[in-house]
């Protein structure tokens, strides 16, 4: 199991980079807790096209 996952917004001006933790974007990295009681990455990346201030919070 990889210890790391991914979040990208699809259709983005770039390729986001989920291979490293090296993406221009800048990605947010925080852990989550696992059932199994480990830790895991949960790792977000941010759009460069700006669909985040066209998006309601839900």
């Amino acid at each position: 199991m990889s210890n790391r996952l991914h979040v990208h917004p699809v259709g983005d001006l770039i390729v986001h980079d989920t291979e490293t933790d090296d993406c221009v974007c800048g990605p947010g990295m925080r852990p989550v807790k696992r059932d199994d009681g480990s830790v895991g990455w949960l790792v977000t990346h941010h759009s460069l096209d700006g669909r985040e201030k066209q998006e309601n919070p839900a």
